[in-house]
């Protein structure tokens, strides 16, 4: 199950790495109505967990819908599709035959080629919004690391990896490192947002199925295979960090305990980042972040996996 707050704050991070400053004005269950002047085509080539981009037009109660819409002013032909969030009875094919009808009246409907689509969200009130752009959400599927020439079980779903690349903030063309790039899907997800991905890794094994998995996207990244201990000085200053470091029994740590490797990490990350810059990672339980001394603790959001797994997806910023 996706996890709204990391949904909601993806967006706003992805808002800033565009150079936008952003305002929450509405949020509800499965909504979130965010003012920013990112343009929405960047915004939503970026998202990962985002389903349709529109510009907000108003929100109401139900009651007040067919009211509200008599006084849109928007450019026709338009076209109508209403949904829900949740379990509430709610008649959308009526909802949007009415609507249509009376917006429809004065500038005409076209299912096919509108020039205005129309979007209502019923949720805790009801959303209504101009469509702007669609999420391919069927392109993360495709990228599964199932999918893939090397496979490993533990790989982060690519939703999720690009969600992880968001928080980092780090913008077009500026350097994003994953130290511990396993598969390379936080890699591919930072070079199709126009990011210079550079992935580093222990195993040779693992770079290698990284290169061959990238090579297979026909994407490309600056790969090292090193300890993370040894970031600074073989890769340098980075932008900003994505990862999702090892802590299940199947990962390789090279007979190191879990608390002791993500303790020289984050000692390695505070040397090849700027002040203010940010650690996004992925943690099994938040106390591995006592030894984090160099940043402080931005956002925390949980992700349940399954009984015993929950990932904590966690922005960092270096003090």
């Amino acid at each position: 199950m996706e996890c709204e707050s990391l949904a909601r704050s993806e967006a706003i991070a992805a808002a800033e790495a565009l150079g936008s400053r952003s305002k929450i004005l509405e949020r509800g269950p499965g909504v979130f109505v965010l003012q920013t002047d990112a343009d929405p085509v960047a915004l939503g080539k970026r998202l990962g967990l985002c389903h349709i981009l529109s510009e907000w037009l108003f929100t109401c109660s139900p009651e007040e819908l067919e009211a509200r819409a008599a006084e849109l002013d928007v450019e026709g032909p338009i076209r109508v599709h209403s949904t829900k969030v949740g379990e509430k009875k709610v008649d959308l094919a009526g909802i949007s035959k009415r609507v249509g009808a009376i917006v429809g009246k004065s500038r005409g409907v076209d299912l096919r080629n509108p020039r205005t689509d129309l979007r209502i969200v019923f949720s805790q009130n009801v959303h209504v919004g101009r469509a702007l752009w669609s999420v391919d959400r069927s392109s993360f599927e495709k990228r599964k690391n199932r999918y893939m020439p090397y496979f490993y079980p533990a790989s982060l779903h690519p939703k999720y990896a690009r969600a992880l690349v968001n928080l980092s903030r780090v913008r077009p063309d500026e350097s994003i490192l994953d130290p511990f790039c396993g598969t390379g899907a936080v890699l591919a997800e930072a070079a199709l947002i126009d990011l210079n991905p550079i992935g580093s890794d222990i195993s040779d094994k693992m770079i290698e199925g990284a290169r061959k998995n990238l090579e297979h996207l026909r994407l490309g990244a600056d790969l090292h295979m090193c300890d993370v201990g040894d970031i600074g000085k073989i890769i340098g200053r980075v932008s900003g960090i994505a990862t999702d470091p090892p802590y299940g029994k199947s990962t390789s740590t090279k007979g190191e305990s879990i608390p002791k490797l993500y303790e020289r990490a984050f000692k390695s990350f505070s040397d090849v980042l700027e002040k203010g810059s940010i650690v996004a990672i992925v943690v099994p339980r938040l106390s591995l972040l006592d030894d984090a001394h160099s940043f402080s603790l931005a956002e925390k959001h949980a992700l349940w996996v399954h009984r015993s797994l929950t990932r904590h997806f966690c922005v960092l910023k270096k003090i």
